[in-house]
């Protein structure tokens, strides 16, 4: 009987903790910093992009403090549920086996997948079978590699920790395509490739392996904190907001609307 009071006491003194958790003051974000123009590492060492100004536009919106935190994509998610962030925004897609680790977003950008290859193929002919015994780059743990496993067998699929790492070996000669968001592609291209490769054809969206588009994602336990952020999305395209930060960066829409 003692011990039952005892751990009610403590109980209802922790009440007041609890309920404080949920008042949202300042909101670790997570990202990846090695996905040109949505998240890298500038000179000064700060990390910049359109998700981290849309990101800090959103939090603006929430009246939160923000910061960054930068991680490998391997760790991610295992490091959000672990608590070194709250949030992540780092280009990650919605897809149902993530969905069963963390809660995300709303969709905010949605771009097509595509192959890169070097300039000097002329071919654009992407199928299985002209990909037969031809090396593919991409990220590893990504919906990219799911969808090469499920759709290029034949081909022989190498793994990168980073999409830049995949674009590199493409540009000097050691794999023959890069696939990976028609976006990132085209930035390394045109900022980094010095005309050695070319976009040669996107795919159709399989939802299984490649998802739904972007979303943030947090812990199953802070829905209030995604749906704060589901407001402020909301409101950021409404107002032209989200509309205003997308043309600093791209040509093009990528809110996939």
């Amino acid at each position: 009987m003692a011990k039952s009071s005892c751990f009610i006491a403590v109980a209802i003194g922790l009440l007041p903790a609890l309920a404080g958790a949920r008042e949202w003051q300042t909101v670790r974000i997570g990202t990846d910093a090695t996905y040109p123009p949505f998240e890298t590492v500038n000179s000064k060492g700060q990390i910049v992009g359109f998700e981290i100004e849309y990101a800090m536009a959103l939090c603006a919106r929430l009246n939160l403090s923000c910061r960054f935190v930068n991680q490998d994509w391997d760790g991610i998610i295992p490091a959000l549920l672990t608590g070194k962030f709250d949030a992540i925004f780092s280009s990650m897609t919605v897809t149902e086996a993530r969905k069963a680790k963390v809660i995300f977003s709303d969709v905010y950008y949605s771009t097509p997948p595509v192959f890169a290859a070097p300039a000097s193929d002329h071919s654009d002919d992407i199928s299985a079978a002209a990909l037969k015994n031809k090396t593919i780059g991409t990220q590893s743990s990504t919906t990219f590699a799911n969808y090469l496993a499920k759709f290029y067998p034949a081909s022989s699929i190498k793994l990168y920790p980073t999409l830049q790492e995949a674009n590199l070996d493409l540009a000097s000669g050691r794999i023959d395509f890069v696939f990976g968001e028609s976006v990132v592609e085209q930035n390394f291209i045109d900022t980094t490739g010095n005309g050695c490769c070319r976009v040669i054809g996107s795919v159709k969206r399989d939802p299984e392996t490649l998802g739904f588009g972007v979303g943030a994602a947090f812990r199953p336990d802070d829905a209030d904190l995604r749906d704060k952020f589901n407001r402020a999305i909301a409101e950021l395209d409404a107002d032209g907001t989200y509309k205003s930060i997308e043309k600093k960066y791209f040509k093009d829409d990528v809110r996939g609307k």
